[in-house]
């Protein structure tokens, strides 16, 4: 076995520290944990975390294919994927489709455009 991996954290491409800290804060409970000129590091309570680097060159962290369809490169698990889509909605988050295969998953836009995936694991798989 090579390295053992412990955990893993996100970098996501923001326009603006202020307006993300509190977007992410409100909806997803993340808070700050180091702040540095080049980047904000935040953390929720599930101990995931997050890396916010300043947006100076208009990236976001998801990929499209050629055809145009965009397609997330991370998400967070949730325990019920439905609950997560149907706050998202509520709150006037712009979401993707919603899909029930091999779980039930769906992806947000955060307020840089970033698409990021939200996915549930299937009832009796953990």
């Amino acid at each position: 076995m090579g390295s053992k991996l412990n955990s893993a954290y996100l970098t996501i491409p923001v326009s603006s520290f202020n307006n993300s800290v509190d977007w992410y804060g409100e909806h997803f409970g993340f808070k700050v944990t180091t702040e540095d000129t080049n980047y904000i590091e935040l953390q929720n309570e599930s101990g995931i975390k997050i890396l916010f680097q300043q947006n100076e060159h208009n990236l976001n962290s998801h990929f499209i294919y050629p055809n145009g369809a965009v397609q997330s490169s991370y998400g967070f698990m949730v325990d019920d994927a439905e609950s997560a889509y149907r706050y998202c909605m509520d709150k006037g988050i712009k979401v993707g489709e919603f899909f029930d295969y091999q779980g039930k998953s769906f992806s947000f836009y955060d307020l840089d455009g970033n698409f990021i995936e939200v996915w549930s694991l299937p009832e009796g798989k953990d």
